[in-house]
């Protein structure tokens, strides 16, 4: 920070060489070419082609271009053409699905104002923002956007909105007093940020940073030195892939010098290694990835959540930690007041947000509030003493002005008092703004044809200032005793993390207005406390991802005492449970922070790169992290998580360009949601690989079965292929769309290292195998050996059983779990539609003359397709007395637990 909060005016004044008067014309045009614009940093834009070339970096794709090209060099023209056609498709789908252009500093400079007012050789006069420079004094008043880092040389009654950039859900009191070194950034009160909002009063300023230079700009360079990781999704296929192509080029050269050993031709074992390497690629596991997480997508969009990058759906359901920004995010970012304390008794305000609706209770009781002078009382003082006010647009209430302050004026609202009404009836004649001093405020006001004076402030200091105080209409003498009660309620409230104003007023007989005249022998009426209350269905939330294995971290600027008392009203963390501030985390090196970082639920006073820091060392632990936020301050720590979720009406672009997911509703219970959608759609696509990858080895064993044995191979290139794609991917792409099992928020996060394939799924796959190989090479053998059919014939037959036996181990791979004989296996139309599909498909192959003339194929009869289903049939069958068994078991396990219990 250079220390410039620690320093008077004249020092910087001579440090920056200039005056109140502002620079001159010349001199600013020379310390703009030396120290550069009033810009950040800009980040080089990926180009299209560079996202169109880096689709190619599969392993799956680099075996399909080996595929095409022997195809091509061979003469085998069908296959060359079919095999493109399938390259084209899946660098499509993910060129048009990842092209977005990186558009985080391009947001950060739309978070300054374009022009703004400064002071050159004395004259006030517009310059563009960008041609700010160091040493300019800036004049700016309510409503202005702050364009760089400054030094507050005088303020009156100047409030801004930090929440963007500290997190701090109320609007910071600012000053021209120097403040001592070592503060962190959201207590420099003397200082103005860039991208920061002025909210009431008014200060002229000398910039101290421009660009790059300001807080807002090292963020921007924190997010440009963030590189893009790869999602688990994409590590995960990536792995697969390598290990799949690995083992298919193995085969591939066993293959080949298997040929050469047998004398056969090169064109002959190339054009057998094509029928391997194709049969050993699964090659509608890429397209039918996309769709699964584009269906996803969709999905996610009609519940709000909006997906920058594919890959990024399934990360949701793989994620251990979400860590969650406070303002804005689990809370409403609205100051709403809940409590009124008076020396009558306590009332509670029901209500949302700045809806002026609501009601008023006591004990739980509904009451009217103009029956109780001292509730009049303090409606009259909530609204007259204060500069805010409220305003509907498209059905929409905001505050115009201090959330504080409008939260005074949505209450009264509620009571049915009207600010313009009351201010036709009492005109305001002075007024003493609020300042850091004195913390309260005072007006002057003619009721009727008195001058009544209205305050509010800082209860322990506005009680110094009353010598009575208001109960039941009547004013009374103020004793020890009743001012430590009240004392002691303001500190119950204020443990809880809301914000407690004290309200006071007097009959003003004195014509002299100075601040000792008008703010003594005050009638103390009570206390309003406030809070950013949490969002309504944030606890719940909460809730439903713990359930699901997944811990919920809060990070906020607030102080620790807000923090706290949020978190554990949302259930984030209980009585006991760490919480840490940054000058804390400050403290602690990276290998202390790793060995506690678990046990931490919650953040105060942290800084950007707090949260940075925070989502790396939990990475470092192992964990898939999500990262929520709205303000400037998130977008470091967004881009850098597993996955960014930004707030979509509240979130500023930078937050939203950085993030790879924007909640459009600003929901918190909308991630549950997501998370949900992540973990089925991480389901459907095992299934759907459970069933490909069952089809590719098969195939690969059955040929190189034939290879070794040294007969023609049962499948062609092209019925492989064919196997694949149209048969293999249309059931495929209806496993896609299989809706989540009841459990699955039940169930633990998976572990991060964890393969796509595990254990338990390559258990399956090998036991459906041999099932799928050796009644295929049974019927291919009978058909050539036994009946002397031919090759034709008997590579028909061998085709066709491939086909149904993959059509009826599609219902094995949707109800993997429980039996497939339901009618809920009937309900899902796609997966269906696909078996349909497929079946008139080969019937066409079959049937249709220049079709089989393309794959070389003969007709068959209805009794070999007979008795092709009913071969085929058995995976099935045998698939369902397994599941049997097996849940007989742990039904019996289940029984011998709650006996034993």
């Amino acid at each position: 920070m250079n220390n410039w909060h620690a320093k008077s005016i004249d020092s910087i004044f001579k440090e920056l060489n200039t005056s109140e008067k502002g620079l001159r014309a010349d001199d600013a045009q020379k310390r703009i070419r030396e120290k550069g614009e009033n810009i950040l940093t800009k980040e080089k834009k990926t180009s299209a082609l560079h996202v169109l070339l880096s689709q190619f970096k599969s392993s799956v794709i680099y075996i399909l271009l080996f595929a095409a090209i022997v195809s091509y060099s061979t003469g085998e023209m069908p296959e060359f053409f079919v095999v493109s056609f399938i390259i084209l498709i899946v660098i499509l789908l993910g060129f048009f699905q990842e092209y977005k252009a990186s558009k985080e500093m391009e947001a950060l400079k739309n978070l300054t104002p374009k022009m703004t007012k400064v002071l050159r050789e004395g004259k006030p006069i517009e310059v563009m923002t960008k041609d700010i420079t160091l040493g300019d004094i800036i004049h700016l008043e309510r409503g202005n956007l702050v364009p760089a880092d400054m030094r507050i040389i005088q303020c009156n009654n100047l409030h801004v909105d930090e929440s963007a950039m500290t997190g701090e859900s109320v609007p910071v009191t600012k000053t021209e007093r120097i403040i001592k070194e070592g503060v962190p950034l959201a207590e420099m009160s003397n200082m103005l940020f860039a991208g920061t909002q002025v909210t009431n009063g008014n200060a002229v300023c000398v910039v101290v940073k421009t660009g790059k230079e300001t807080e807002l700009g090292k963020i921007s360079t924190n997010i440009s030195e963030i590189k893009d990781e790869a999602t688990p999704l994409q590590k995960r296929v990536d792995k697969l892939g390598k290990q799949i192509s690995y083992g298919v080029v193995a085969i591939c050269v066993l293959v080949f010098f298997i040929g050469l050993w047998r004398g056969e031709s090169i064109v002959g074992i190339l054009l057998l290694s094509i029928a391997v390497a194709v049969a050993g690629i699964p090659e509608s596991m890429p397209p039918t990835i996309a769709v699964t997480l584009a269906y996803g997508v969709k999905n996610m969009a009609k519940k709000n959540a909006i997906i920058k990058r594919l890959p990024a759906v399934e990360t949701l359901g793989t994620c251990t930690v979400i860590c969650s920004d406070k303002t804005g995010t689990l809370t409403q970012n609205k100051m709403v007041i809940e409590k009124i304390i008076t020396f009558d008794s306590e009332f509670d305000v029901t209500g949302s947000g700045f809806d002026p609706k609501g009601l008023f209770l006591m004990e739980g009781k509904k009451i009217s509030p103009d029956k109780h002078k001292t509730l009049s009382k303090v409606f009259e003082i909530g609204v007259l003493c204060n500069n805010a006010d409220i305003k509907e647009v498209k059905g929409e209430w905001s505050i115009d002005g201090e959330p504080t302050e409008g939260a005074l004026i949505v209450m009264a609202k509620k009571a049915g008092m009207d600010k313009l009404d009351m201010y036709t009836i009492s005109p305001r004649i002075k007024e003493h703004p609020f300042d850091a001093d004195r913390k309260c405020m005072s007006t002057v006001h003619r009721v009727a044809k008195k001058e009544m004076v209205y305050s509010k402030g800082a209860p322990e200091l506005l009680l110094r200032k009353a010598n009575y105080y208001f109960r039941n209409g009547e004013i009374k003498r103020l004793t020890k005793d009743v001012s430590e009660k009240i004392l002691a309620k303001n500190m119950e409230y204020a443990s809880k993390g809301m914000r407690v104003l004290g309200l006071a007023f007097k009959e003003h007989k004195s014509k002299k207005y100075e601040i000792e005249h008008v703010e003594s022998d005050l009638v103390f009426v009570g206390l309003v406390a406030m809070r950013d209350p949490p969002e309504p269905n944030a606890k719940e939330s909460v809730n439903i991802c713990r359930q699901a294995g997944i811990k919920v971290v809060m990070i906020t600027g607030d102080n620790k005492i807000t923090a706290e008392a949020i978190a554990k009203d949302l259930g984030i963390c209980a009585e006991g449970d760490t919480v840490i501030e940054g000058s804390e985390l400050d403290k602690l090196n990276d290998d202390n922070f790793l060995k506690i970082i678990d046990s931490i639920h919650v953040y105060a006073r942290a800084t950007p790169k707090h949260k940075l820091r925070i989502v790396e060392t939990l990475q470092k632990k192992g964990h898939i992290v999500a990262m929520t936020g709205d303000g400037v301050n998130d977008a470091p720590a967004l881009k850098k998580a597993d996955i960014g979720i930004a707030m979509g009406k509240r979130g500023t672009d930078v937050a939203k360009e950085a993030a790879e997911m924007v909640l459009v509703d600003d929901n918190f219970s909308t991630i549950a949601g997501a998370v949900k959608e992540g973990r089925t759609i991480y389901t459907n696509i095992r299934k759907s690989l459970y069933y490909e990858l069952t089809t590719s080895i098969s195939e690969v064993i059955l040929i190189l079965i034939a290879v070794i044995i040294g007969m023609s191979p049962p499948l062609t290139a092209l019925m492989v292929l064919f196997l694949n794609l149209v048969t293999g991917d249309l059931p495929a792409l209806g496993l896609t769309v299989e809706k989540s099992p009841k459990n699955i928020m039940l169930q633990k996060p998976r572990s991060p290292k964890e393969s796509i394939i595990n254990e338990y799924l390559m258990l399956k796959i090998a036991q459906i195998v041999p099932i799928f190989v050796l009644g295929t090479l049974i019927m291919y053998m009978v058909e050539l050996v036994v009946k002397a059919g031919g090759v034709p014939k008997a590579q028909t037959i061998a085709f066709i059983t491939m086909i149904a036996f993959e059509l009826f181990h599609v219902f094995n791979a949707k109800s993997w779990d429980e039996t497939a004989f339901t009618w809920d296996s009937l309900k899902n139309i796609f997966l269906n539609g696909g078996v349909i599909y497929s079946v008139l498909f080969v019937y066409l192959v079959i049937y249709f003359p220049p079709a089989h003339r393309l794959f070389e194929i003969v007709p068959l009869s209805a009794v070999e397709i007979l008795l092709i289903v009913a071969v085929a049939s058995s995976v099935l069958f045998y698939n369902e007395i397994q599941k049997a068994i097996l849940n007989t078991e742990i039904s019996e396990r289940e029984k011998m637990a709650i006996n034993q219990a």
